[in-house]
């Protein structure tokens, strides 16, 4: 047991030090202009530095600065996440032959910065304040508790003043940004939809992080998840995908529901099928707000991938001819019309043997679809995750699935798809 010990902590040592090599290696040849050059920053406010000790760092301002996003020519490239919190983050770019970690931390001296509709709570450290007030309120305003809310993008930022009646203190907010936004796409049939969402049992979203389009809730509008107080109005799958993959990502997320009831697979066949063309209308209306000059004078709208639900009313389809359809619909998702990224699929419950058998098929076979949850296997009216009919989720069922979702969906945006692709 000893020795086997001892040959694994060698190997161990072996790889770290593996490492250390390449990654120094690639630093020792190339000063900052040679890796500015390589790898490329996408906002001018930045730039790579190497550090003492030989490390690649960008330095950012305090609060929730936009992190620049990394490009390098043949390259694979994980970007850097803050959440909530966090003051370091690294991104990680890969070659062939060399490995970069670029460390992102954030420096007060820089500034403060949040993004459009930000909410931040001032809490003075040298008073009791009476008083708030903002010296810019078209760009960011304050509520006379000190909750912050950005309502504008400037660069001259807003100073936020809390006062006792003599004395006072200040928020300098150096500059206020465009905020990312993480775009989703929810389809499949009713548990998908949202026809039975409880908003008053869903997962909380954090106001100001998590938005929602649904014809069926909201009209032909994008709205925020939250009410003005802070409650949700929005619930099924939704509320806690947002919530959980802005904890673990801290960007911004937009849900669009295109969920139809009660649709076999066939009907999402791509021009023919009228799910399809469903799913295709309400593509089209999204397009038209994240493209409206005013959406994105706040917004950094971000394509990123869909989640699939359905499978229970093709229980006597044919494995090979559900996925033959899914993969039509699948190619045109993630094709130019769409630019999606990759499929997760809330896997339907095994009661449904077809149907179960040719999504885990599905998942196994393509390099860029995905099982994002096996969980509601275990679902039953008794546990209270299954409505009385035992065909729908409760509200408690779609909490989980949404969290175990947004988890896989974190996992392959930052360990790559592989990482949840297959058996994983």
């Amino acid at each position: 047991m000893n020795n086997s010990r001892k040959i694994k902590r060698l190997e161990f040592i072996l790889v770290s030090l593996i490492f250390i090599v390449i990654f120094l290696t690639g630093c020792s040849q190339s000063e900052a202009n040679k890796i500015n050059q390589l790898i490329k920053v996408d906002d001018d406010h930045y730039k790579i530095e190497i550090a003492e000790d030989d490390s690649l760092v960008i330095k950012l301002p305090d609060g929730r600065p936009r992190v620049p996003q990394l490009q390098c020519e043949g390259a694979n490239v994980v970007q850097a996440v803050f959440s909530d919190g966090y003051k370091d983050a690294i991104a990680k770019i890969s070659t062939d032959d060399q490995y970069y970690v670029v460390r992102f931390t954030k420096d007060a001296s820089l500034g403060f910065e949040l993004q459009y509709d930000d909410r931040y709570k001032f809490t003075p450290k040298t008073l009791v304040a009476t008083k708030f007030s903002s010296n810019n309120p078209k760009v960011a305003k304050v509520d006379n508790i000190g909750n912050v809310q950005v309502v504008g993008v400037s660069d001259d930022g807003a100073v936020i003043t809390a006062t006792d009646g003599k004395n006072k203190e200040e928020l300098v907010i150096t500059r206020t940004v465009r905020a990312p936004l993480s775009i989703y796409l929810i389809t499949g049939q009713s548990n998908a939809s949202y026809y039975y969402a409880e908003p008053e049992l869903a997962t909380a979203t954090k106001p100001g992080t998590a938005y929602h389009y649904s014809e069926l809730a909201g009209g032909v509008e994008i709205s925020p998840m939250n009410n003005e107080d802070g409650t949700m109005k929005r619930g099924n799958l939704e509320a806690s995908l947002s919530k959980t993959l802005y904890d673990l990502t801290g960007e911004k997320v937009l849900m669009v529901n295109a969920g139809v009831s009660g649709r076999k697979m066939e009907t999402f066949v791509p021009l023919s099928g009228e799910s399809y063309q469903y799913i295709s209308k309400v593509w089209q209306i999204i397009q038209r707000y994240i493209n409206d000059e005013e959406f994105l004078s706040h917004y950094e709208p971000r394509l990123r991938s869909y989640i699939w639900a359905q499978g229970e009313s093709d229980n006597d389809t044919d494995v090979g001819v559900y996925k033959s359809d899914y993969m039509k619909l699948h190619q045109m998702l993630t094709g130019p019309d769409y630019g999606l990224d990759y499929g997760f699929i809330i896997k339907v419950r095994s009661i449904y043997p077809n149907s179960a058998e040719a999504q885990e098929e599905l998942a196994s076979e393509n390099q860029d679809i995905a099982i994002a949850t096996r969980s509601s296997d275990h679902f039953t009216v008794e546990n209270g995750k299954m409505r009385f009919d035992d065909l729908h989720y409760s509200q408690i069922g779609d909490n989980l699935l949404g969290d175990e979702t947004a988890q896989t969906i974190a996992k392959a945006y930052l360990e790559g798809i592989d990482s949840v692709t297959g058996n994983y």
